[in-house]
């Protein structure tokens, strides 16, 4: 039976719906009509809040950024940690989110890293972007003051760090949508991971280390300073823990 709703509850209906069969079945293998029947109203209730199935994607995204960065701002706030070490707390949090929410980042991946969605990719990527760049701004800031960081200019430094990391997220993403497994896919290990060749792991070791050690050279740190891709991106990829 039909249940007037308030709009945005509505909305998050169909986001908490269409997340639900993404993880079960794939992005591909899910229709807009699967997704008007589990949420149980019209098609032309959809329409009304998203465009496409691909506009319903890009929303998931982006709400998972923003939960992504919760807690961010007790990071922030805390008068104890340097800017080094704020540094390394918000990476680490969005790390873990991203490894606790897996199925999810695997379904984002495999359709905003597939050939036919650069522009969607482009978009998503400088929204991400423009998300970050005050947070990392004000650490920046921080560190400038304390004269831990060579930074001149704080949210410029900040834009161009976070569009550095996005190449990396994208050697990360190839990880994911190359995978055997996962939803829709056609692995046959129990736990739905695909497992990666000894030449993509190499890969993304190399990527992590190379964009590590930038950052460091462009804020100023000596080597060993940030850890801003941890073993939780590893597992993410792969679903191997790490101890």
């Amino acid at each position: 039976m039909y249940v007037a709703k308030e709009p945005e509850e509505r909305r998050t209906e169909f986001l908490n719906s269409a997340m639900t069969l993404f993880m079960q079945q794939g992005y591909d293998q899910t229709s807009v009509n699967a997704i008007i029947d589990a949420v149980g109203v019209s098609k032309g209730a959809f329409y009304h809040y998203f465009k496409s199935k691909e506009e319903l994607l890009d929303q998931l995204a982006e709400r998972a950024a923003e939960q992504s960065l919760g807690g961010a701002q007790a990071i922030l706030d805390d008068p104890e940690m340097s800017a080094v070490e704020k540094l390394n707390a918000l990476f680490a949090q969005t790390n873990q989110f991203k490894a606790q929410n897996r199925d999810l980042m695997i379904a984002i991946a495999q359709v905003f890293y597939s050939d036919g969605n650069i522009l969607l990719r482009s978009r998503l990527s400088e929204r991400s972007v423009e998300r970050v760049a005050p947070i990392l701004a004000q650490i920046l800031e921080q560190g400038r003051q304390e004269g831990s960081m060579d930074v001149v200019h704080p949210e410029e430094t900040a834009r161009f760090v976070l569009r550095i990391g996005t190449e990396v997220v994208q050697t990360f993403a190839s990880g994911l949508g190359s995978g055997e497994s996962g939803p829709g896919g056609s692995g046959s290990g129990e736990s739905g991971h695909g497992l990666l060749s000894p030449e993509a792991r190499e890969q993304i070791n190399v990527a992590m280390e190379v964009y590590e050690r930038s950052v460091e050279r462009i804020l100023g740190l000596s080597d060993g300073s940030l850890t801003l891709i941890d073993d939780s991106i590893i597992e993410l990829i792969t679903g191997e823990k790490h101890d």
